[in-house]
């Protein structure tokens, strides 16, 4: 029994009740941040709110409803069920012949009075139900090793004793695939076993699958249970089965029916091939008064294990409490001057909270395995994980390195990053990949280990040795794993000579080959002959990310003394590309205003983002306006006021626009992007990964409070229509009311917004960027807080960042002493600069005014 889980779930109740009673502010109208950074929701029925628990990229999803799904890459701990489905985990309680759920679903009809609240606390969640005088609560958590703990409470408000049967129902699948046939049930076992080490009996899985067409695996998983009584309470008995249909109380009954069945379903013990084969109890107990009973369940798997080794490991009750903590090196905290803040306004409190679980959602997306969306092609996205990976350096640098080696693992000798990538399942195995030429994913590879070893100083990780895969049959998606091997560096040089190789000899920029970042815009380096795979069409996102590569790898390459040639080489190419983009991908009309164009295809017969598209209206694209800013390859920004008007053009309710106007059907030479309805998704909505770009650019031209206003927009929690998770950044806003969407989101967690928003309050909000040589503070001028403390480590040196508004001219002070500034002109902001010898082992940097 753990007696903490009982002391939070009355402090929970408590605090609860100070919610209810005094209209506190919440992140939306029924979900509320909690103290210590936990969520409290009110299960409601428009969207649903869910937090991953799992480590290492295992992920075990909880919804404030109370459906749950898990998987580690392609192996599925539980399937995810379709709303209305029923759950595959699931826990009833009869109070004295009353049944009751323990979660929001499935959903019973009858029963009144009943008050449910789920909180999501950092490494478990927590159904509290309230019901006639009883407390109960299903506290639900998974350790390291991926054993998934669910444990039951009753606990007794009252005087008199009560009866109360428990009971949980299981549906594991424990398989590598992600969705359920109809012959797995043919493959698979349960069955009910004596277990030495508990009182009470164990489930046990058996299922059987093949691997490929030579090798066949058994994978077991075992359910643990035991109890504990408060004082006064007394355990009756309880009922077995390992038949679905049985629990149920017939083949085509639901767990909604389970008034009808719970309590006279029959025992059965073993249950194979006819039907699936489930873990489902009744566990009946006296309650005293004023006590407890406390029902802990725990699901064990190995994978491919022999049958006695695997019996003799899973067949007893791990320590299910240790909930382990993992390394976080930044913290960030607001503070506001009033507890009556203006209409509109963000709550310091509510965007305290908010930043505790972007950190997260951070790490969630830097250490996926695939398989997230739950399809056979959601993988790893090398851009994805990359542009993650460079966030999650300032939470976890040393478990950013360990899955950046990973990722560059899966990259071809000649430097060409894949689109996606899987794990393989094992050894031997070809992993499923995405071969498509994407051109941007090496140039977020480079960023990544620019920003990892600015940041930390690790020059040794360059050396780092880390292998290839080389394509086989790419019409096939076929790979090998390659015999050579190589330093971090020299994948970085590879990478590098691939882009440079896909440079225009005609323009100097850099082509679009499938796409880029916007990659449902990937129409533009089609070729006109058939017979050639791509065109010239050029991506002018792409090429500025490309000329901050290469000013980056000049500067790496030189300090190391080596590669004259290299360095040369990427000089010329940087020049070419700086030359190239001012001279073409900045268009002007008869009246003389200028456009920074989105691209353009083959032989520069048509243009995208420009003042007459394929379509012939004029449109304004949002990522190549923000990479000319933040590639930084004009750094007297004279760009800035052509770069504004398009802002002004693309600019919403929901924040920037990726493109103003959407594509309609059918618009020539711009790829699949039209499919996409109007005002969705990168077609036309504030897609606000891209936003996010834009609004790191706004801080670099020193307008930040215009850049506060555009964040102020896209934070979820400051939406009237919500569709996900309001404490994390979804993916985009959608608007056409034609088909009834008014700020609806795609998804959330998995996103490359929260990784962005996240490196814009370390970088512009706080002003924390490392550089190769020096460390730059310089916040934005304008905040809505009068108070913004962060704290980072920078090569290994605390420091805690602490920004105060004042009226008078910004000063920098360092462990108490005054230390010397400079004006930054783009950026409007006096700013300062710190060697790593001013430093001490911990620092206070307050910044005032």
């Amino acid at each position: 029994m753990n007696e903490r889980h009982l002391i939070l779930i009355k402090d929970y109740i408590k605090e609860i009740n100070e919610i209810e009673n005094t209209g506190k502010k919440g992140f939306s109208a029924n979900v509320f941040p909690l103290k210590n950074g936990n969520i409290l929701v009110i299960p409601g029925e428009q969207g649903e709110e869910r937090y991953p628990y799992g480590e290492g990229g295992y992920n075990f999803w909880v919804y404030a409803s109370g459906y749950m799904h898990a998987n580690d890459g392609l192996f599925s701990t539980f399937l995810r069920p379709t709303p209305g489905e029923d759950p595959k985990c699931a826990f009833f309680a009869d109070v004295e012949g009353e049944v009751i759920s323990l979660l929001h679903v499935p959903v019973l009809s009858g029963a009144d009075n009943i008050k449910r609240y789920t909180v999501f606390a950092e490494k478990e969640a927590f159904f509290i139900t309230l019901f006639k005088g009883m407390i109960f609560a299903v506290v639900v958590s998974v350790s390291g090793d991926n054993d998934m703990t669910f444990d039951m409470y009753a606990v007794n408000k009252g005087k008199d004793k009560v009866n109360v049967k428990l009971s949980s129902y299981f549906n594991p699948y424990l398989r590598n695939s992600i969705y359920e046939s109809s012959e797995d049930k043919w493959f698979r076992r349960a069955m009910v076993t004596d277990n030495a080490s508990s009182s009470l009996k164990s489930f046990v899985f058996i299922i059987n699958e093949d691997l490929s067409r030579t090798e066949s695996v058994s994978n077991f998983g075992v359910i643990n249970r035991c109890f504990c009584l408060g004082e006064g309470s007394l355990y009756k008995g309880e009922k077995l089965t390992t038949s679905m249909s049985k629990y149920k109380g017939g083949i085509n009954h639901s767990l909604m029916n389970i008034r009808d069945s719970l309590n006279s379903f029959m025992e059965q013990e073993v249950c194979a091939f006819t039907e699936t084969a489930v873990a489902a109890d009744l566990v009946s107990y006296e309650i005293g008064g004023a006590s407890f009973v406390n029902l802990t369940e725990q699901l064990r798997y190995t994978v491919g294990e022999k049958e006695e080794t695997a019996y003799e490991k899973l067949l007893s009750m791990k320590e299910c409490h240790n909930v382990s903590e993992e390394s976080c090196d930044i913290s960030i905290d607001f503070k506001s001057d009033t507890e009556d803040p203006k209409e509109g306004s963000l709550d310091a409190d509510i965007m305290t909270s908010f930043a505790g679980h972007l950190i997260k959602q951070v790490e969630f997306c830097s250490m996926i395995k695939g398989y997230v969306q739950l399809s056979p092609n959601s993988l790893i996205g090398i851009r994805d994980v990359f542009q993650a990976l460079e966030g999650y350096i300032y939470i976890n640098p040393r478990a950013a390195k360990e899955k950046m080696l990973e990722a560059l693992g899966f990259i071809g000798p000649d430097g060409r990053c894949p689109r996606q990538y899987a794990i393989p399942s094992h050894e031997g195995m070809a992993p499923n990949m995405d071969l498509r030429e994407f051109i941007d994913q090496g140039c977020w590879v480079i960023d990544c280990i620019m920003s990892y070893i600015k940041l930390t100083g690790d020059y040794g990780f360059l050396h780092k040795e880390c292998g290839y895969y080389e394509i086989v049959d790419e019409g096939a998606r076929l790979t090998r794993k390659s015999e050579k091997t190589d330093s971090v560096l020299m994948h970085m040089i590879r990478i590098t000579d691939y882009l440079i190789d896909k440079q225009d000899p005609d323009t100097g920029c850099i082509r679009a080959m499938y796409g880029d970042w916007n990659d449902a815009l990937d129409g533009l380096g089609v070729s006109k002959d058939p017979g050639v795979k791509f065109g010239n069409g050029i991506s002018v996102m792409a090429s500025l990310q490309v000329y901050k590569n290469l000013r980056d790898m000049v500067k790496l390459l030189y300090d190391s003394g080596e590669y004259t040639e290299k360095i040369k080489r990427y000089e010329k190419a940087a020049d070419d590309l700086k030359e190239g983009l001012i001279k073409n991908a900045v268009i002007k009309d008869e009246k003389g205003n200028a456009r920074i164009v989105h691209g353009w295809g083959q032989d520069r017969s048509y243009y995208v983002g420009s003042f007459s598209d394929p379509d012939g209206l004029s449109r304004h694209g949002l990522t190549s306006n923000a990479f000319w800013v933040l590639s930084g390859i004009e750094k007297e920004a004279s760009m800035k006021d052509v770069i504004l008007s398009s802002y002004d053009a693309l600019d919403s309710q929901y924040g920037f626009k990726t493109f103003e106007p959407a594509f309609g059907r059918d618009v020539r030479g711009v790829g699949r992007i039209y499919k996409l309805p109007a005002g969705t998704a990168e077609n036309g909505a504030s897609y606000i990964h891209a936003t996010t770009f834009a609004i790191m650019s706004l801080f670099m031209l020193g307008e930040s409070e215009k850049a506060w206003e555009e964040i102020r927009k896209i934070l979820p929690f400051t939406h009237a229509n919500l569709s996900c998770s309001p404490y994390v950044m979804p993916n985009s806003y959608g608007f056409n009311p034609d088909l009834n969407i008014d700020g609806e989101s795609m998804q959330d967690w998995q996103t490359g917004s929260s990784n962005v928003i996240f490196k814009t309050l370390v970088r512009f909000v706080f002003g924390f960027m490392p550089d190769f040589d020096s460390l730059t503070i310089c916040p934005g001028v304008f905040a809505p807080f009068e108070v913004m403390t962060a704290d980072f480590i920078y090569r290994g040196k605390k420091i805690r960042i602490c920004i105060r508004k004042a009226e008078d001219e910004r000063r920098f002070i360092l462990n108490g002493k005054a230390i010397d500034s400079v004006f930054d002109k783009a950026m409007n902001l006096r700013k300062a600069e710190l060697s790593v010898n001013m430093l001490k082992d911990e620092n206070v940097l307050e910044v005032i005014g």
